[in-house]
């Protein structure tokens, strides 16, 4: 599952407050809302009541209106003619209900003494006024279902706009969040970029307090993790170059040694030392090689013909004895113009070959193949190497399980100078269409 961003998480859980929040005042207003509907319909079928009583209580003395044809008029209507919002009663203090609407005696009307006041049933809310001198009474009823419908109305209609006010908050928050954590993503890309290749200290002087704390102490680990490198690589390297020249005279030397003893018991014995001191010089040159791979030797932005280089290799491991004929070149006759360093591509190649002449199955041909793309085959026939084994391969000092002439050190130093131009080193085993065999495979930056 992917891990949510630090500003993604801030926005998320703001807006998840400013949501919990939301609700709860819309709780509020929603119970304020129906609180003053309730006392605004309320308010208005009393003033109705109050209003209506000296009406009726005028027409009824005067004989303008006669209660009982009045009463049977609004019986007569059909139901779906009528369309009342209240529904009424007129009440006479010894005759009790003398006028009634036609919706009326569909009402849940209040039961029991006729009293002042309000007072509420399954389907109304009723106000009675009080007998005035004339002996009438007015009783209002407005129905329940009309105010939940305006109650209903009146919410949706405020929590809508509010509704998208979510929706805005996260964006606001996360615009917000973005802006006051922007100093912490340039730690996080500065800190990205730092690895073998690059230990330099990270700039703290434009950054806030809190991160500057942290950079200060992040930059001493920094500083004391690069000494460390280079003394390591300084060390290496200096190793390395005071034992070549020594090495080489002592080689000459046994060289000439041994043309001279031709024919001689010792011959074997001079022989046994030439080897010993061949196979450390091999081992100086690679310690040199690892010195400038951890100096980052593969940064460069120069335009190289790798495949001129190519060849030049392949025609220096050609001309050991043991290695003469077994090798089979396939390079674009054009140009093959990488972006990196020559000397780092040489290193490369030469590793990659001197690789499949050490583990490679003997006397079988090594295919050597360079696209117009720059990718680099280097393909040998020999037994297959397990999973688990290749993913070893490329560590520092890590040995194959079949014992050979090698150091541990060629893939180690391929793999490093492969990260530091922006490609990779790719193994197979088997190697890619065959049953067996191993393959490896450089795939050089272009222009």
């Amino acid at each position: 599952m992917k891990r949510r961003s630090l500003i993604g998480r801030l926005a998320f859980l703001v807006s998840l407050g400013f949501a919990a929040i939301w609700l709860l005042s819309m709780f509020v207003t929603g119970l304020a809302l129906r609180s003053e509907q309730t006392e605004l319909f309320d308010e208005e079928i009393d003033q109705i009541a109050h209003l209506f009583r000296p009406i009726v209580t005028q027409a009824l003395n005067s004989g303008f209106l006669d209660a009982a044809t009045i009463n049977a008029a609004l019986q007569s209507h059909e139901l779906s003619d009528v369309h009342e919002a209240l529904v009424y009663q007129i009440l006479h203090i010894s005759e009790g209900p003398i006028i009634e609407s036609r919706l009326y005696r569909f009402a849940d009307v209040p039961t029991g003494a006729i009293a002042e006041g309000f007072s509420v049933t399954g389907t109304h809310t009723f106000y009675t006024t009080d007998f005035n001198d004339a002996g009438y009474a007015v009783r209002v009823g407005d129905p329940l279902e009309e105010r939940r419908e305006a109650f209903y109305s009146s919410l949706i209609a405020f929590l809508l706009p509010m509704l998208a006010m979510i929706p805005l908050a996260y964006v606001l928050v996360h615009w917000i969040a973005h802006t006051a954590l922007r100093p912490l993503e340039a730690l996080h890309r500065e800190i990205s970029n730092r690895g073998e290749a690059r230990l330099d200290p990270i700039d703290a002087s434009s950054q806030p307090p809190e991160l500057a704390a942290i950079t200060t102490s992040l930059n001493g680990f920094i500083i004391r993790l690069s000494k460390s490198l280079e003394t390591e690589r300084a060390f290496a390297s200096v190793a390395a170059h005071e034992l070549r020249t020594p090495i080489a005279v002592a080689l000459a030397q046994v060289q000439r040694l041994k043309v001279e003893m031709s024919g001689s018991g010792a011959l074997v014995a001079i022989t046994k030392v030439e080897d010993a001191l061949q196979r450390m010089a091999r081992r100086v040159a690679r310690l040199l090689q690892m010195a400038r791979a951890d100096a980052g030797v593969g940064m460069s932005s120069e335009q190289t013909d790798i495949g001129r280089i190519l060849r030049y290799v392949v025609n220096e491991s050609e001309k050991r004895s043991d290695n003469s004929g077994r090798m089979t070149l396939d390079i674009p006759d054009a140009p093959v113009v990488a972006r990196m360093d020559a000397d780092a591509f040489g290193i490369i190649a030469g590793n990659l070959i001197d690789n499949a002449l050490q583990h490679g199955a003997p006397g079988q041909k090594i295919e050597v193949t360079l696209s117009p793309d720059g990718v680099l085959r280097v393909v040998n026939e020999g037994a297959v190497v397990p999973p688990e084994e290749l993913k070893q391969l490329t560590k520092r000092l890590h040995q194959g399980p079949v014992a050979t002439d090698g150091f541990g050190l060629g893939l180690y130093i391929i793999d490093t100078i492969s990260r530091q131009v922006g490609s990779s080193l790719e193994l197979y085993s088997p190697a890619q269409g065959r049953p067996a065999g191993f393959e490896a495979r450089f795939a050089a930056p272009m222009r």
